[in-house]
C-alpha cells in the first residue's frame, strides 16, 4: 500500500515537472532556422513557428494542437511536415490500425467459427449416418433370420416348393 502511494506521488511529481518545465528556446540572430531550433540540444522541447520565424518553447502534453504566440502552423518534430499534418497522419494511422484489428477480430470470431461449426455439423451428420446404417443392417439381419425361420417351418410342413412361381395343387 505504501509502495503504491509513493509510486503515485513520484508519477505526479514527474508529470508536474514536465508540464511546468521552462525551456529557453531563444536562438541567436545568425542561426535562426527550423533545423537549428528542432534538432538542437533542446530536441522535443522547442518548436519552430513558421509565421513569425521564431523558436518557441513547446510542451507535447499541453501544446498538442496550438502553440501560444504562433497558432496552428508550427513545426515540432521535424522541419518537413508541420505539426497539424503530423497529428492528422497519426490519427489516420491509428484509425487504420483500429480498423485492421477490428477486421481481424471479426474474421477470427465469425468466419473461423463458421468453418468450425460446419466441420462439427459434418462430423455429427457422419455419426448419425453411421448409426442409421447400423440400425438398417440390424433390421436386415433380423429380416433374414425371420425369413430363414419361416422357410424352415414351410419345409417342415411341406409348403415350400423349389419353383416360387409354380402353383400349389
Amino acid at each position: 500500500m505504501v509502495l503504491r502511494e509513493s509510486l503515485c506521488v513520484v508519477v505526479a511529481l514527474l508529470i508536474t515537472q514536465v508540464l511546468t518545465e521552462d525551456v529557453d528556446c531563444s536562438l541567436g540572430d545568425s542561426t535562426s532556422s527550423c533545423k537549428t531550433c528542432i534538432n538542437g540540444t533542446r530536441s522535443g522541447k522547442c518548436a519552430w513557428c513558421k509565421e513569425t520565424g521564431t523558436c518557441l518553447p513547446y510542451n507535447p502534453v499541453t501544446d498538442i494542437t496550438n502553440l501560444p504566440n504562433c497558432g496552428k502552423n508550427f513545426y515540432a518534430s521535424n522541419c518537413v511536415v508541420n505539426h497539424k499534418m503530423v497529428i492528422v497522419g497519426v490519427g489516420i494511422a491509428a484509425g487504420l490500425v483500429i480498423l485492421f484489428v477490428t477486421g481481424c477480430t471479426i474474421w477470427c470470431c465469425c468466419c473461423r467459427g463458421r468453418k468450425a461449426r460446419a466441420k462439427k455439423m459434418r462430423k455429427q451428420e457422419d455419426e448419425y449416418q453411421a448409426q442409421r446404417d447400423a440400425i438398417s443392417d440390424k433390421h436386415e439381419a433380423g429380416r433374414a433370420d425371420r425369413q430363414e425361420k419361416h422357410d424352415a417351418i414351410r419345409m417342415k410342413y411341406g409348403l415350400k416348393k423349389n419353383n416360387a412361381y409354380q402353383q400349389f395343387d
